[in-house]
């Protein structure tokens, strides 16, 4: 009985460490990937003086697996911006931080801008596209709209074109 009392210290530590060990085993969501999410600001510039914009996102609808180390909760990331920079006339201030490992779904981003508050929904998945582009006065988080630049381009190009062969 003495040696057992000895010795029963270290048995129930090694128990412990066992426990331990055991319970630390990997899960089945181990191997699904840890995704995060770049964001992007372009905010004018108020008294020459560029901010840092906390940007908020909020869990809508998450898929039912994830990485266990992947975030399920509201959370927010500052984005340090840095200018201002002069574009077509008005200074802005530029920014692009990571978010911390993000569980897969439909996420709502919100960012405090200068003409109002951008806000957008986007379904963040590993091949998904997870950069969240927030421009002052631009709705949505997808940045300045690609399609109208080019359809104006040619536009413009058109019908000066056309007036050139009018005119003799």
């Amino acid at each position: 009985m003495k040696i057992f009392e000895a010795f029963r210290p270290r048995l129930i530590g090694l128990a412990g460490v066992a426990l331990v060990v055991a319970g630390c085993g990997g899960s089945a969501n181990d191997d699904l990937p840890l995704i995060s999410a770049t964001i992007s600001v372009k905010n004018i510039a108020m008294g020459g003086e560029c901010e840092t914009i906390p940007v908020r996102m909020v869990p809508k609808a998450l898929d039912e697996k994830a990485n266990k180390y992947a975030n399920a909760r509201q959370m927010v990331v500052e984005v340090p911006t840095e200018g201002p920079t002069d574009e077509n006339g008005a200074p802005m201030c530029n920014g692009t931080a990571e978010t911390l490992p993000m569980h897969t779904g439909t996420w709502e981003f919100s960012a405090p801008l200068r003409s109002d508050t951008g806000r957008c929904e986007r379904n963040i998945q590993a091949d998904g596209d997870r950069n969240i582009i927030f421009i002052d006065a631009v709705e949505g988080c997808e940045g300045a709209p690609a399609e109208s630049e080019p359809a104006a381009e040619e536009m413009m190009s058109e019908g000066t074109e056309g007036e050139a062969a009018e005119t003799p």
